[in-house]
């Protein structure tokens, strides 16, 4: 890993990764990162114990959020940077987002009951300890300990897509309204690993969202799993002449198919374009 780089797309244990907070922050001073963000998602609670932490004061943390949305019928992915802890509008518009979220669990839960898979209160129980906002990966993580499936990739391809015996679509917040939302509370919103949206044009979708507020968009990603080889250079036209901050991180959860923290970064000075950006409204 290059020095001065930061991850800037990380999950805890307050959604849906296996690390706390307190142990990202470990981690990452271990491998050497210069900076790091928490990203979870629709929830903002992990936020405080990540900034506390114990750690080297060379790490620079990023206190961030990453809010599913919706937009003429496609799932986009928001992350905010910088988000602040005590607005009201924000934690609203989260908690709603979370309790979405928790609405439709146990509706995965009882749709895998229905075709057979006996899915343990026990193991629910252990899996959901601690976690404010849960989702697909929780099932997931319930189907691989039972034995139902091997990994990530086999139990959402099974069970967690549209289409498929489990799924149960979550009510979202629409695309431009979280956009001007993150842009009220003075955190830049940028677009999530944009080639996972289903789209024709995400150049025209980039330019619809950036006239809405967007401010930057995650460039750097690990697409391995989930898009051809040419996903850098689909991206690279995509973005070309826009004036969009261009970040990366990992989406690092601890046990999905992203499972290396730090694998994805980006240089430090992004972090300080999103500085900039949110202090400029």
């Amino acid at each position: 890993m290059e020095k001065n780089h930061a991850d800037l797309h990380v999950h805890s244990t307050c959604s849906d990764g296996v690390h706390t907070p307190t142990e990202l922050v470990r981690m990452a001073s271990e491998i050497g990162l210069a900076g790091l963000a928490l990203t979870d998602h629709d929830t903002v609670d992990g936020i405080q114990e990540f900034l506390k932490a114990d750690g080297p004061d060379s790490l620079e943390r990023v206190p961030g959020v990453e809010i599913s949305t919706e937009h003429r019928g496609s799932e986009v992915h928001l992350l905010g940077y910088f988000v602040p802890t005590d607005s009201l509008k924000l934690s609203t518009k989260l908690k709603k987002c979370e309790e979405a979220r928790k609405v439709r669990f146990p509706k995965m839960i009882a749709k895998l009951r229905e075709i057979g898979i006996d899915i343990q209160d026990r193991e629910i129980q252990l899996i959901l300890r601690g976690v404010q906002s849960p989702g697909r990966p929780h099932v997931a993580r319930l189907l691989i300990r039972q034995g139902v499936v091997k990994d990530f990739k086999e139990a959402f391809q099974r069970f967690l897509v549209p289409g498929k015996p489990a799924y149960i679509k979550k009510e979202r917040m629409e695309t431009i309204a979280a956009i001007k939302l993150l842009r009220q509370v003075s955190a830049p919103p940028v677009m999530a690993h944009p080639l996972v949206v289903r789209t024709d044009d995400l150049r025209g979708l980039l330019l619809e969202f950036k006239a809405a507020g967007l401010a930057g968009v995650e460039s750097h990603y690990d697409y391995s799993q989930i898009a051809h080889k040419t996903a850098p250079i689909i991206l690279e036209h995509a973005v070309e002449g826009l004036g969009l901050i261009e970040t990366g991180g990992s989406d690092y959860h601890g046990d999905s198919a992203h499972d290396t923290l730090g694998r994805v970064t980006v240089p430090m000075e992004i972090i300080e374009q999103l500085r900039e950006s949110a202090e400029n409204g």
